[in-house]
């Protein structure tokens, strides 16, 4: 028979299987254990270093932009939904994601779309490549740039 987990055990085996904020950590906790416990296990997790919100945030951030680009401001709001604090996510978010890499990103965001939208009329296609660039949270700014003057080594057909 096995033994009653606990709720560092328990932490143990999620942080196995994926990072967690603390907060999210917690949270998952939450419904299993009391809260003293949790206290006590969070304590023990950051002493051994398996619990570390600033890493957590650091890898984040490197995945997300290597997978799922998003404009720094859009990166900073996740981590905070993810329980990490708004200057601590800011200051990862800057050292990873300095402001005028945002031009660069927008700009290979476009050059994947640019097939999408190969056939359809200047104003269709420009407003329809904005949307996609202000849902990536980019700023009406980056987007004005990288839509008037195209990539380098791609050019936009203006049919």
């Amino acid at each position: 028979m096995k033994p009653p987990a606990t709720a560092l055990s328990h932490a143990v085996k999620l942080l196995s299987a994926r990072p967690y904020s603390e907060r999210k950590l917690r949270e998952k906790l939450a419904n299993k254990f009391p809260r003293d416990e949790i206290d006590s296990a969070i304590r023990r997790l950051r002493a051994e270093r398996l619990l570390d919100d600033g890493r957590y945030a650091e890898d984040f951030v490197r995945a997300r932009v290597a997978t799922r680009p998003r404009s720094g401001f859009v990166l900073v709001r996740e981590l905070m939904q993810r329980g990490i604090v708004r200057s601590a996510a800011q200051e990862v978010v800057n050292r990873l994601v300095p402001a005028e890499s945002n031009e660069t990103l927008a700009r290979e965001l476009l050059s994947r779309k640019q097939a999408m939208y190969r056939g359809l009329d200047e104003p269709t296609r420009r407003r329809r490549l904005t949307a996609f660039l202000a849902r990536r949270g980019f700023s009406y700014e980056v987007i004005q740039k990288v839509l008037r003057i195209p990539p380098e080594d791609e050019t936009f057909d203006k049919t």
